[in-house]
């Protein structure tokens, strides 16, 4: 129950900025479809034109900050991630090795004629 609790917090902070970062946008496509037949070329309605579309795409970058703050698993994995040291990298990746099958090739014959000393080539890998 409590992580359903949890969750529906996290849900609702998304849907409350996405909805907060898009109302300026939505606010000023309101405003130009009552006023369509008017051009309004002021410097104002520009920089608030800008702002808004601003507003608007930085909502996707909102998130993984709202996410980091909200989720408690999410900041540890990130931290983990973020924090990384050379010794676990060296760990994960010997047990990786020692996990999976290396395959070794020493020579390949190629299938070609004799050269003119009368013996095959070799290529070593």
């Amino acid at each position: 129950m409590e992580t359903r609790k949890r969750l529906a917090k996290i849900v609702l902070v998304f849907v409350g900025l996405f909805a907060l970062l898009w109302f300026p946008n939505h606010v000023l496509y309101m405003y130009r479809s009552f006023n369509y037949r008017e051009i309004d070329s002021s410097l104002s309605h520009l920089i608030i034109t800008l702002l808004a579309r601003m507003l608007s795409f930085s909502s996707s970058c909102v998130n993984p900050f709202a996410l980091y703050l909200l989720s408690e698993s999410f900041r540890r994995h990130f931290n983990s991630h973020l924090h990384c040291k050379r010794k676990q990298y060296r760990e994960r990746t010997m047990s990786y090795m020692q996990s999976t099958s290396a395959i070794r090739m020493t020579s390949i014959k190629k299938n070609t004629p004799p050269t003119m000393n009368g013996h095959k080539q070799e290529v070593s890998l």
